[in-house]
């Protein structure tokens, strides 16, 4: 096998275990108003905000037996576009990893881009480490004493390194093709209720992947999901999700995803009722009108956004994040890993009320995750 070959078929396995969930399509939606009074050192755009949840892919085979590593180029290739799209900050993190993901990278992988461009970018860490933890217990079927301390200690490290939360942690992460792992923990299981304990204690939040089961139901008749390697029934997770919220209110969670959804079921009621019960619940847009459940996509084609989704947000001004899971790749590769989300959320924020689109684009995430952003 030629290094050509092999590096695409490494690249290809990365490519179809986390699909992005955005296009670059949706020309038709029409711009309202730009972000009023936000400057950064960003150019190309008038909309200036923070994008709290995304990924860089530096990591492809060679001739090495431990392959090679080029995080570096993928943060620069993120920078360029930030300063296209008007990104200030950039909050990175590994993706949700299996226990047996040949490809796992862990936050350690980060800290170069990091400490290089410690004004553009932050980082969250668990994705490669205390998310693996958690999901082998659950294969295990059993919690020991002895993993809770590991766990333990490796979260304290994990911020004792800079991490500003815990992320990307996945409760139900579904699978898109026969390559692609279908993730499932329970979101109270007892090493994510010690998460939130540690979360509350060093004041700082969790990233959370999970699709919306209120209740058991039958995978949804999608091919992408009927291809994939996910259980015929899914089980409810939503009760799960709000004892894990109980478990330690001053926990905050970020929901990740919102505006994109794979079971129909993360309806605008369905959210505001959680909100409105948690007050320890936040959320972070991702928005993607094709490759999603067009009825909960906050944006209607041709039409702009949708009347309920503004009120959604008025609703919960103070509970909204952008996070456009964008995956970077380092330009020693080709392709992209899933379909583009950045630009789609961009024209989400650009389609806000101004006075809305500066809470959800800036100010919410400086507060949530303790910042200051010049």
């Amino acid at each position: 096998m030629t290094l050509k070959i092999f590096n695409r078929l490494g690249l290809f396995f990365f490519l179809v275990l986390f699909l992005g969930c955005a296009s670059a399509g949706d020309a038709d939606i029409k711009a309202k108003k730009p972000l009023l009074g936000l400057k950064g050192n960003v150019s190309g755009s008038s909309i200036v905000y923070i994008d709290t949840h995304n990924h860089l892919h530096g990591r492809f085979a060679s001739h090495s037996p431990f392959g090679d590593l080029d995080y570096e180029g993928a943060a620069g290739v993120a920078l360029k576009a930030m300063n296209k799209m008007g990104i200030k900050k950039m909050f990175i993190m590994p993706p949700p990893f299996s226990p047996d993901h040949p490809n796992r990278y862990t936050f350690e992988d980060l800290l170069g881009p990091v400490k290089r461009y410690p004004d553009r970018f932050a980082f969250l860490g668990g994705g490669g480490t205390l998310n693996v933890m958690i999901h082998q217990a659950v294969r295990d079927g059993m919690t020991s004493p002895e993993v809770k301390n590991k766990f333990g200690k490796k979260a304290v490290e994990i911020l004792s390194k800079g991490a500003i939360g815990f992320g990307e942690m996945a409760a139900e992460h579904l699978s898109l093709n026969h390559d692609h792992p279908h993730e499932y923990a329970p979101p109270d299981h007892p090493l994510f209720l010690l998460l939130a304990d540690i979360a509350a204690r060093h004041n700082v939040p969790i990233d959370i992947h999970m699709e919306a089961v209120p209740e058991d139901m039958p995978l949804p008749k999608n091919r992408r999901l009927r291809s994939g390697r996910n259980p015929d029934v899914l089980k409810a997770n939503i009760p799960a999700f709000e004892r894990l919220l109980r478990h330690n209110r001053k926990a905050r969670i970020v929901w990740a995803h919102v505006g994109w959804c794979n079971t129909g079921q993360r309806t605008v009621p369905l959210i505001a009722e959680l909100l409105k019960k948690h007050p320890n619940l936040y959320m972070s847009f991702k928005i993607s009108p094709r490759d999603s459940f067009p009825e909960n996509c906050p944006i209607e084609r041709g039409c702009g956004l949708k009347a309920e989704w503004i009120n959604l947000i008025r609703q919960f001004p103070e509970r909204f994040v952008i996070g456009s899971d964008q995956f970077y790749l380092s330009p020693r590769m080709h392709g992209q890993i899933g379909p583009r989300s950045v630009e789609p959320t961009h024209r989400f924020l650009s389609l806000l009320p101004p006075d809305l689109a500066h809470k959800v684009g800036f100010e919410n995430a400086e507060r949530l995750f303790n910042l200051h952003v010049r």
